[in-house]
């Protein structure tokens, strides 16, 4: 299943919406939000604003996907993308879901619900395990180690960190100013081999990179990490 799904020296960080990372620092959530949402659906600008507070907390990785089968509406989302309406799809079929629908927040690709509260966010951390996820950079090369014997699928999640503003003059949404977090830019899935993978990744001001490590049967993700 193609889940479109799915560190060296010692400064801070403020969180992962849009605090100064350095370079070659991996940070480790405990929380994986994932948010599909779309700029023509009435519904979904509460969803964004949830997501938006609950990326101030450090430990939360929000991930903002949009997708695109509500462009018919009127208004085409300028930051949706056939590759994240699939990731969904991925994700409806893991969980033996019906349909798919926004807006919808995946939790640690376990559980999925069109609203949760702070309590539910906090209840559903990643797993405890060793698999030991690191990950290091040698100029714009990116290496992925982990300790894992299972099948698993490892994606690198592209994303801008923190807010960005849309004017949306046509659809639901029409005459509104939306506020989005972290939106996605791509998702690759790279080939495990067991032991470690690379890929290239250019180091730009404006992008983070997220490192999701998933069940491939279940989609549950294992272990995530953030690098700049």
């Amino acid at each position: 299943m193609k889940y479109l799904i799915l560190p060296v020296a010692v400064l801070a960080f403020s969180s992962f919406s849009g605090a100064v990372f350095a370079s070659d620092i991996a940070a480790k959530p405990t929380h994986v939000v994932e948010l599909f949402t779309s700029q023509g659906c009435s519904s979904c600008p509460p969803a964004n604003r949830f997501v938006t507070k609950l990326s101030e907390n450090t430990d939360a990785l929000v991930l903002s996907y949009g997708v695109t089968y509500w462009d018919y509406l009127g208004w085409t989302d300028t930051f949706g993308d056939p590759e994240f309406t699939q990731r969904q799809r991925d994700y409806r079929d893991a969980f033996g879901a019906s349909n798919i629908y926004t807006p919808q927040i995946v939790l640690g690709g376990s559980a999925h619900s069109p609203k949760y509260s702070k309590r539910d966010v906090a209840d559903m951390s990643l797993p405890e395990t060793d698999i030991d996820l690191s990950l290091t950079r040698d100029g714009d090369t990116l290496t992925v180690k982990a300790n894992v014997t299972q099948d698993i699928i490892l994606d690198v999640v592209s994303f801008t960190p923190g807010e960005q503003s849309v004017k949306v003059t046509r659809g639901e949404n029409g005459g509104r100013t939306l506020d989005l977090t972290n939106v996605v830019t791509d998702v690759q899935s790279l080939d495990w081999n067991g032991q470690v993978a690379t890929v290239v990744l250019p180091k730009t001001e404006n992008t983070r990179y997220a490192v999701l490590l998933h069940d491939q049967k279940t989609a549950k993700i294992l272990d995530a990490a953030v690098i700049d």
